[in-house]
């Protein structure tokens, strides 16, 4: 307490705020002035203050920076030292942090006082001030070796440490180079063994420590008050809060418990599971057996027995069993198939390789870019220009071309200066560059579309049909619209193959794709029907319409929606606000409220709900106030609202949420797995359910 004390007296006594002072420039050098305008430091330096770019007084001493270096100044005009440091920062108390070159090549940092005195050596590569002692590193080969020291030079910990930290209260937590943890005091004695995974701050005499992803709590002295096992802990006043692991359960369709385990958080992918614990991801086997420990910050992808993972902000390609395919040194990372697309930062820019599913490097080249694999090969480009690169890792046609546009399995419609062309896949050009867009339609047929005028040749360069309209390609023939609407059918040779009537009505708007054999128009601003040879079947008199669906086709007469057959009968009379299309023969309407009706336009569910919504099950959610529940496609309710979601399952169950809890419900209502979990959900591969039961937290006592 006494040396906390003196400490707090240091930094009181030595640190004058920089509102005491103000730096001023004249003729681009710089000096300092008090708080009353007078000049205390001439303008005669490059910079006032320290290297970090902050400025402060320390015990009526601050910095000063000449021809590039850096010394001591007081507030008399007094150079303590010679500029001959290349950085210079207080570091709280009567201690400065400097650098200086040691020989030509290298600089060290050591420490100096308020008289420029050197109180640490200059022998070290960092150094940070903690009180009256110093965390001090220095490199050693590919890594660095830690020790604490005083600020006199003496040695508290001895550099042989993997990391040393302050965690307060006088302690250090020093790692060894099993990246274990042990406690140590100010005068560097061991509290306790290399058993901590990782320990916090101490917090009114105690600290957080992490055993096996699992949090305990520890005294000053090294006492563990709580064993660790809880997933989270929380100080609060004088009182400490803890939670457990989540617990994690498969059931069965009878409730019953097939396997259990704790965690964060579980995702289910194929026959494994993702797990997370403390923002760490790992994979578990369909039996909750830990595969891959939960080591990465993500787990990007996972296709078989590989994974792309993710620890900081490099990826690598690992297997289930833990083992390296390729090391996590790549910034992405793409798993599809047997191919694998890695980019790493090559002077700020990424550059793309392909390599299999063995970690094997299969590209000659880096890329910019490079496509993923689209069957035949993979689009590349350096330099702003793409080529093509086939699955071996070859680069078949040379990245030469402002952009790939088409293919097919012998040609490419390609981009070159600007003009478009097409080649095969030895570069040869087929259709040398030219001004106008191409599209291929095989391998012996090509479109050009010059202005308003298609063309369509082949690439012996012959030119077989070409119109102003609109040409397209249709079930290997030409299909062609002409102004009134007609539409040709044209062989591959030239040849009119059929030839469809236009709309018998001259202003008639095409408003809908055809929908069992009619489409929708509109003409005079009103709605109707036409065949496919474009001839009037249902009468232009509608306000609005839908399409075909099961023979009928909702229309709209005086603001209501009835429904129309093919022979332009009303089947269902015209008195709805809302209807939907005709789905398994049945509809939903709305007449205030939501309701169902049949072909026969009867209601098998009356308008009494606020929402209904069909489900791929064929069955309905129907909502009231906010609640839904489930009705079948006759009508029948199954479940009554009442739940805040629901999902039918589409196996005779339903998963049902109310109040942030989940159960399982048969689809006739009856409970089967109760509503007490946080999280449910349905594992069809193992026709079991996934549930959750959230740790609750718990005041803890201590020693």
């Amino acid at each position: 307490m006494r040396l906390l004390v003196f400490i707090l007296f240091l930094l009181n006594v030595f640190t004058v705020t920089a509102a005491d002072y103000l730096v001023f420039e004249e003729n681009g050098r710089y000096g300092l002035k008090d708080d009353q305008g007078k000049v205390v430091i001439s303008p005669a330096f490059e910079r006032v203050g320290w290297s970090d770019g902050s400025f402060s007084v320390v015990g009526q001493i601050t910095g000063y920076m000449l021809n590039g270096q850096w010394g001591l100044i007081n507030m008399k005009e007094q150079r303590i030292t010679k500029a001959e440091f290349t950085s210079l920062v207080p570091s709280g108390g009567d201690r400065f942090v400097a650098r200086k070159k040691v020989d030509a090549i290298t600089s060290k940092l050591g420490c100096i006082d308020l008289k420029g005195t050197p109180t640490v050596p200059f022998r070290y590569d960092g150094i940070k001030i903690d009180g009256l002692r110093a965390i001090v590193f220095i490199k050693n080969g590919s890594h660095y070796l830690y020790g604490v020291i005083k600020l006199d030079g003496g040695t508290i910990i001895p550099m042989t440490y993997k990391n040393i930290f302050s965690v307060g209260n006088m302690r250090y937590g020093v790692q060894n180079d099993e990246n274990k943890t042990a406690l140590f005091s100010e005068t560097g004695t061991r509290i306790t063994a290399f058993s901590i995974d990782s320990i916090s701050s101490f917090v009114n005499n105690k600290a957080v420590i992490y055993e096996n992803s699992l949090q305990g709590v520890i005294n000053r002295d090294g006492i563990i008050e709580v064993q660790p096992a809880y997933r989270e802990i929380i100080f609060e006043g004088d009182g400490i809060r803890a939670r457990k692991a989540n617990t994690w359960k498969v059931l069965d369709q009878n409730n019953n418990v097939v396997k259990t385990t704790t965690c964060d958080h579980i995702t289910p992918s194929g026959n494994s599971f993702i797990v997370e614990n403390n923002g760490l991801y790992g994979i578990s086997d369909d039996q909750f057996k830990e595969v891959v420990p939960a080591a990465y910050h993500a787990i990007l992808q996972l296709q078989d027995d590989l994974l792309v993972v993710k620890r900081g902000v490099k990826s690598g390609l690992v297997k289930k069993d833990n083992s390296v395919v390729m090391p996590l040194q790549f910034d992405s990372i793409h798993l599809s198939g047997r191919y694998v697309r890695a980019s790493e930062s090559l002077l700020g820019k990424p550059v793309w390789s392909l390599y299999d599913i063995y970690g094997i490097k299969k590209s000659e080249r880096t890329y910019e870019s490079m496509s993923p694999f689209n069957d035949k090969f993979f689009t590349v480009k350096n330099y702003g220009l793409s080529g093509v690169m086939d699955k071996y890792g070859k680069e078949t046609i040379h990245c030469l071309y402002d952009s790939i546009l088409d293919y097919n399995d012998g040609q490419l419609v390609v981009k070159f200066h600007g003009h478009y062309g097409i080649i095969d896949f030895r570069e040869n050009w087929l259709l040398p560059p030219q001004p106008f867009p191409v599209h291929l339609v095989d391998e012996s047929h090509y479109l050009l579309k010059q202005y308003n005028t298609t063309f369509f040749k082949t690439f012996k360069d012959d030119l077989i049909y070409f119109s102003d309209n609109n040409l397209t390609i249709e079930d290997q023939l030409l299909k062609e619209i002409l102004p009134d609407g007609t539409i040709k059918k044209i062989s591959f040779e030239g040849i009119t193959i059929s030839r469809s009537s236009p709309p018998i009505l001259d202003d008639t708007q095409i408003i809908a794709e055809e929908s069992e054999g009619l489409r929708g128009i509109k003409r005079k601003g009103k709605f109707g029907f036409i065949d496919k040879e474009g001839r009037l079947r249902i009468a232009n008199r509608y306000e609005s319409i839908s399409n075909f669906h099961n023979g009928l086709a909702a229309v709209r007469i005086l603001g209501k929606w009835g429904f129309v057959d093919k022979q332009d009968k009303i089947a269902i009379n015209p008195s709805y606000e809302e209807v939907s299309d005709f789905l398994q023969d049945v509809a939903i309407v709305k007449r205030g409220k939501f309701g169902i009706i049949n072909k026969d336009g009867n209601l098998v569910l009356d308008t009494r709900y606020d929402a209904i919504h069909q489900l791929k099950t064929q069955n309905f959610i129907v909502g009231n106030n906010n609640l839904k529940g489930l009705a079948s496609r006759n009508g029948e309710i199954l479940i009554d609202p009442r739940f805040d979601d629901l999902e039918d399952l589409g196996n005779g169950y339903v998963i049902v949420k109310r109040e942030n809890k989940y159960g399982l419900l048969t689809r006739e209502g009856l409970s089967v797995i109760p509503m007490i979990y946080d999280h449910l959900e349905y594992l069809p591969r193992q026709q079991a359910y996934l549930v959750k039961e959230t740790a609750p937290w718990v005041k803890l006592s201590t020693n």
